[in-house]
Formats: C-alpha cells, structure tokens, sequence
C-alpha cells in the first residue's frame, strides 16, 4: 500500500535569546544584590518588615497583574457569555466556568450542528482588570496564552490582540521568557525551552523594582546595617537616568533586541538597561499619532515640559514616572486633583496661572490640566482599550483620534531606538526582524534588514543573516551558510534550528539531522526544536530515534498537536494503521485545520479502502486552500474513487 506523501510542517516564530551568566565581581558603586549569589525571596519576606507598602501593592495594578486562575480573582463576566466568533477561521470560543475553575470552549458549527469541539481549562491570569484580563494555560509548565480577553472599559469578551486575521494562534501562542519578565515577579524560567517555567509567583513583585531581596534580609537579620542601603535598590534615590531604566524595562513598548548573552531576568534595577537591552519602533515623518499601550516613557519624552525638567540648571524637578505615580498604590486611590496639583506645581512657579481654554472647555473636564493635555486615547496594538496619552501638549482636534489608521502607514523615515544615541549594524537589522516578526509582517522591514547586513563583511552577524533568510524562506542562501560551517560553530539554538530546516527542506536530511541535534542539544526542552529534529530522523529512515523524539514531546506537553500528527506517520511507516489513524485522529482534536493531519488521514482511509469517509478530510484540505495544484489534484483523486463505488 501507497500514502499519498503530505509534506510533514511547522510553524516557526522568533525566540528569546538565551540567559548568559552574571559578571562574577561587582562594578565599583554596584549594589550588593547585583551580586551572582543574590537571589529572590519573595513578597512574603518583604511584607514582614514592609507591611504597610506590601498591604497597598497588592491592590494596586502591578501587584494584581498575574494570579491563579479562579473565579474569585477574576474581574470578568462568566456566566451566560454568548460566544466569540473567530470570523476568519469559523470558530467560535464561550469562556464559562464551572464552580471557581474556569474555561473556554472553541468550537465550529454547521448549521446547528457541532461539527467541532475543544474546551481548556485557564490556569492563570494576566492584568489587573483596569483594562483588561488575558488567560494562560499551563502544561507541565509550559504556558500558552488562551484566545479569549476580558476588555474591562467596555466590559466585554472579545479575541486577544494578533489573534484575529487568521493567525494560527489559538491556544497555542508560547509566553515567552520576555512576556513574564514584565507581566509577573521573577519566576524560573528553563534557558533551554522556549515558554517553559516554574515556581510562578502571583503577580509583579517588590523585587521586580527593589532587586532581589536576599542580601538585604541576611543584612537584616544578622544586624549589619552600616551598608544597608547598598543591600537593596530604591529606586526613588537613584540618579535620573537609572530611575528611568527601572520603569523602562517593561513601559518603553516596541520591538526589544536583548543583547548577545543576555537574558530578560538578568536586568537588575540601578544597572544601565542599555547594557540589557534596547528598543526600537518606527519613525515617520509624523509620528504624533503613534501609541502603544505601553509607549508610556517614549510619549513623556516627545513632550516639551519633559525636556525643559531635564535641561541644566532649569531650576526644576526633572519629571520622571514617579513624579506622578506611586507604585505601590492603585493608580484610582490618587485623586483627580493630584495629578492636577503635579502640573499646577511648575506652571504656577512660572506664573502660567489662568488657562487660556474657554470657561465651558474648562468646565466640561472640572479644569483638569491632564484631560486636555493627556487625553485618554486608544492604542494600534490592544483593541478596546484607552490610556492616558503621556505625550503632554496642546493637542490638536485632528491628533486627539487613536491613530490606528497610522499604523497602515508605509512611509518609514527611520527605525528609532528609544534607548541609545547609537546601535551597531546587528544590532538594527535585529531590530527590523523583531518589528517583521512582532508588529508588521511587511516585506520593507525584511528589505530595512538585508540593507543594513549588505553593509557588513559577509562573515560578521551571522546569526541575523540566517534569521533574515529564514524570514525569506532563502533556503539556499541558508543551506551556503551551513555548507562552509560545522554545528558546532554557532552556541545560538535558532541558528542551528533554521539551518537545519533548510537542509530538511532541501532533502538534504543528515545534514539536517546534525544540525537540530545540535539545535536539540543547546535547548533540550524546546519542543519544536525536539519535534523538527523527530522529522528528520523519519526521513532518515531511523525509526526509533524518531519515536523517542516524539515521545519526548508529548511527555512534556500533550497538547503538541503537530507532533501527535508526526509520530501518526512514523506509525504507518511501522505498519501501525490503527495507531497512525488515532494520532491523526488526536491532533486534529486540537487543530481541526491542520493541512498536514487532515491530508494524512484523508490518504490513509483512501489506502485502506475507505474512501467515503476519505473524502470529507480531502474536501476540508481543498476548502482552507483552493488554490494549491497539490490538494486540488488529491481532491479530484479521492472524488473519482468516492464515483467509482457508487
């Protein structure tokens, strides 16, 4: 018997890079919780000494902004939720609850019929409810977020932001090493996966903005106090520039490129985040109108009264985030005329007294300065949503508008990085790829990057180079690169990932087989990698190795759909029909649309004589793509055969 071969696929998307080790002897002027001993010891410990600042934390946004999963901490609506269409895919997802324990259900209809179903339990949440509460599922520790969002302002459910538009998302879009160094206190996260974690805390902690708290409490405990201020970061007392880099590690949104041998734990407050990392978004020739949801740092400083607080000898404090927030408090506990008295400060010592705004103007927001001057605003990256605009000025009628429509724009002057004065050529063609990969999926980015890397000897940003062609689907400029190097020359796991790719693609399977080993032995638990590498040995013809591959990943996450759907196949390469078909069966419980299950089952109830119940899968493949020559031929193969025994 004859399968028809359906190609065996993955998604790919971009990874973190990897943690490097910390500096083994501290700076001169360093903290002593920079220190490679230093570690965490949890808002717990904190709040034995720091009880009032621990009390009001943990109502305030930051320390609401990642909880357990239950109905008691949640700010949404759960009961008698009418479901969420997914207009591209068909699909439709109703969160519901059963007790505490909450879930969504994806599912498809025909007609009135239930023709799919999926239901996932949520396991935690993310965001504090101001504006919005995301879900994650865990398994094993691996997290993914869930494709439903609670939007608070409009009080209403809705697809999360990138999940529309036909992405294949769904329950599977990895939270990265990145997302959690922001979103939640210092958690352990494997180097070696790509969304794999443990010990989770519950929501950002005193140690994401104090540094990690051991060295302190020892100090503390022991009553070593000459010293004590250098045992722990505040960063209200650090000079300017340091006390910005403590916020914007997480509030200067955009396309982040860490640096080589970093990774998004090691940044520790009171260090320079230029050392770190840097941030890049795009310039045009009027960006006014550009905002992201947490673009807060990068507004303030388009603002001239930001400017004017940092010029020398300005005789005034320079603005900075605290200026107008305290961390530790609920951003509503601070009243209206707060934030008003922040303005009226400066703008009284400069006798700028009287508002030249009309009496009704002024009436209609009870004179607040900020209401006109920081109008509330809606973001091009989170839907439903509206912040405060940080960019203080007069704002015109036509710039008071959200701006989405900005974000079509094509006329990139520059890509701005928000951090440094200067970035070296890697570095920016990162920075395009980032911004390729996360925001714009627009050709001109790719082109931005090869530009930049066209500059440089052909030998130098490897690791950009092989990124850009495997954005390009270049497999033979990728496969030249691998040619003239062994594996071992690169310690990155993506590199040796997208080359080893490119030889798979090219039928060059040992070559492949060398370099996802390599791939898979610099990050052992990163399941794609591990996946990719059970596809080679298939095509390699060695079978057991492959079946230990695929085991290793559904060991770890049950839900791998891709990989249920390759070992079906290594199991009709072993004559195992009936095992083939319920691994096809599985992964299509998870993914009803995936081209390559629904093509290997079609062709094996062809094979085996089934070919009534073929033609449905045969049918679906053609449906999600009509204009493929392959599936359309498959179709046509299985209609005459479904003809021919009528």
């Amino acid at each position: 018997m004859r399968l028809i071969p359906i190609a065996l696929l993955l998604i790919s998307t971009a990874a973190c890079t990897p943690a490097g080790e910390p500096a083994e002897e501290l700076p001169e002027g360093a903290y002593l919780n920079w220190s490679p001993d230093a570690h965490y010891v949890g808002k717990a410990t904190c709040a034995t000494c720091h009880q009032e600042q621990a009390t009001t934390f943990a109502t305030a946004q930051m320390g609401r902004s990642f909880r357990p999963a239950v109905f008691s901490e949640s700010d949404a609506r759960w009961d008698g939720i009418a479901p969420i269409r997914d207009s591209e895919r068909n699909l439709y997802y109703q969160p519901f609850r059963r007790g505490e324990d909450l879930f969504v259900r994806e599912f498809r209809l025909s007609g009135r019929d239930t023709t799919y179903k999926r239901e996932e339990q949520i396991d935690w949440i993310v965001g504090s409810g101001q504006h919005t509460n995301s879900h994650i599922r865990e398994e094993n520790g691996y997290l993914y977020q869930i494709p439903v969002t609670w939007y608070a302002q409009d009080a209403k459910w809705s697809l999360p932001p990138g999940f529309d538009g036909g992405d294949s998302f769904r329950f599977d879009r990895p939270i990265t090493d990145q997302c959690m160094a922001c979103h939640d206190g210092p958690s352990d996260f494997a180097p070696a996966s790509e969304n794999r974690f443990s010990n989770i805390p519950h929501g950002i902690e005193c140690e994401n903005c104090h540094g990690p708290g051991s060295v302190h409490v020892e100090a503390v405990r022991t009553g070593q106090l000459d010293d004590l201020e250098r045992t722990i970061v505040n960063p209200a007392k650090l000079e300017i520039p340091r006390l910005d880099d403590v916020c914007q590690k997480c509030h200067m949104q955009g396309a982040a490129v860490m640096k080589e041998g970093v990774s998004p734990f090691d940044f520790r407050p009171g260090q320079k985040l230029t050392d770190h990392m840097d941030v890049f978004w795009p310039r045009f020739p009027d960006s006014t109108s550009q905002f992201l949801m947490a673009s807060h740092p990068d507004r303030l400083q388009m603002s001239e009264c930001f400017e004017a607080s940092r010029a020398p000898d300005s005789g005034m404090a320079p603005i900075t985030c605290i200026t107008c927030h305290d961390p530790h408090e609920p951003v509503q506990s601070k009243g209206l005329d707060a934030y008003n008295a922040t303005c009226t400060t400066c703008h009284e010592a400069q006798q700028v007294t009287e508002c030249t705004e009309s009496l009704d103007a002024r009436g209609a927001v009870n004179d607040n300065c900020f209401s006109c001057h920081m109008p509330e605003s809606g973001t091009i990256d989170i839907p439903n949503v509206r912040i405060t605009d940080h960019y203080i000025r007069v704002v015109e009628p036509e710039r008071s508008e959200s701006g989405r429509q900005a974000a079509a724009r094509t006329d990139l002057v520059r890509m701005a990085s928000l951090l440094s004065d200067s970035v070296d050529a890697p570095t920016m063609a990162a920075a395009y790829l980032t911004f390729y990969e996360e925001f714009a999926h627009r050709p001109f980015y790719l082109d931005s990057a090869q530009a930049v890397l066209g500059r440089l000897p052909s030998d130098e940003a490897i690791r950009e180079r092989v990124r850009l062609a495997f954005l390009q689907e270049d497999w033979d400029a990728l496969v030249g690169l691998g040619t003239v190097r062994t594996p071992g020359f690169t310690g990155d796991a993506w590199t040796a990932y997208r080359i080893g790719e490119a030889f798979l693609t090219r039928g060059d399977v040992p070559k492949a087989v060398s370099w996802l080993e390599h791939a898979v032995d610099l990050a052992p638990d990163h399941l794609r990698f591990r996946d990719k590498l059970g596809t080679a040995y298939l095509a390699y013809g060695q079978l057991d190795l492959a079946e230990n591959a695929f085991r290793e990943v559904l060991d770890r996450d049950s839900t791998f759909a891709f990989t249920w759907n390759n070992r079906g196949f290594l199991r009709l390469n072993q004559g195992d029909l009936e095992g083939g078909e319920a691994d096809f069966l599985q992964a299509l419980a998870l993914d009803p649309d995936m081209p390559e299950a629904l093509g290997n089952m079609a062709s094996l109830l062809l094979n085996t004589g089934r070919v009534q119940e073929s033609l449905p899968y045969a049918s679906r493949l053609l449906f999600l793509d009509p204009q493929n020559a392959e599936y359309r031929q498959f179709y046509q193969a299985v209609s005459a055969a479904v003809q021919g025994t009528d």
